[in-house]
């Protein structure tokens, strides 16, 4: 099989103005929040709730530098859903593409966090390719290539109290999705963008970004006020075993919830630092 830039969802990265607050947070959602680990380098610092095959991640800056004035300026307005990196066969691989597209991808930058496995400090390494905002189709893409994914990927931190599993999407809030459709398929190749309605469903590989105008977005997801005034990527879909232990775990923790039909629960951005999630089975 031959190597591919991009080959699905890898993670998704929501941005946190105060990781300690946000920390609690998402221990009282039921996830099993790993320690938190430092980039040095990029200056930042992070939790993850880690599934079987793809995770996501709470950042927050520890330190300014210039690998963090992009997203120092971003959290002006707030935190929330930020990032979506992208799974790929090599990070070297992802730039000569993402270049040959137009995409104006940055050089590939390597880092590393140090991470607590069987009482032993490990190193976990990463190669990640940054796409700068000019080619930002409303949400930042990045793809990371792990390099030590035995010390990202352990079944012992895939096991949370509310059920999750894995991520089932995530929604973006635009007020004209079809725009995007040509920097999209920049990413994901052509055809991989497709009208949705007034929307647009995009197959990256693995699990779908859907946009959304924000008349439906609002209507898909009642009760829930978009945490920006423009457009924003908006909502996390993470699956569950059980929707009913979920929802039971989530009220004897006292988290506000929303239950828009038997098949779904929503966390309001005011309960999950500014991120609105939705748990599925």
């Amino acid at each position: 099989m031959s190597k591919r830039a991009v080959k699905g969802l890898d993670h998704v990265v929501v941005m946190v103005d105060g990781i300690d607050v946000a920390q609690r947070a998402y221990e009282r959602l039921g996830f099993q929040v790993q320690p938190r680990g430092f980039h040095k380098k990029l200056g930042t610092a992070n939790h993850l709730m880690i599934f079987d095959k793809d995770y996501f991640e709470i950042l927050g800056i520890v330190e300014n530098t210039p690998f963090n004035a992009e997203r120092r300026e971003w959290l002006k307005e707030g935190g929330g859903l930020a990032n979506v990196a992208l799974a790929t066969d090599g990070a070297d691989l992802a730039f000569e593409a993402f270049k040959a597209a137009g995409l104006n991808p940055d050089a590939p930058l390597a880092f590393d966090r140090a991470v607590e496995v069987l009482g032993k400090t490990e190193h976990a390494r990463f190669r990640t390719v940054r796409i700068p905002k000019t080619n930002m189709p409303v949400i930042g893409f990045f793809v990371c290539e792990h390099q030590t994914p035995q010390f990202v990927y352990r079944g012992e931190w895939a096991r949370h109290a509310n059920g999750a599993r894995g991520i089932r999407g995530v929604s973006v809030i635009a007020e004209q999705p079809t725009r995007w459709i040509g920097e999209l398929e920049k990413y994901f190749g052509p055809g991989s963008a497709r009208r949705d309605g007034d929307g647009l469903v995009v197959d990256t590989g693995t699990q779908p970004i859907r946009y959304f105008a924000r008349k439906d977005y609002i209507a898909r997801y009642p009760g829930i006020t978009p945490v920006r005034p423009g457009d924003h990527p908006a909502l996390l879909s993470v699956q569950v075993d059980s929707l009913v232990a979920c929802e039971a775990l989530l009220n004897k923790n006292g988290v506000k919830l929303l239950k828009p039909d038997a098949g779904r629960l929503l966390v309001p951005p005011s309960e999950a630092a500014h991120l609105t999630l939705e748990f599925v089975q």
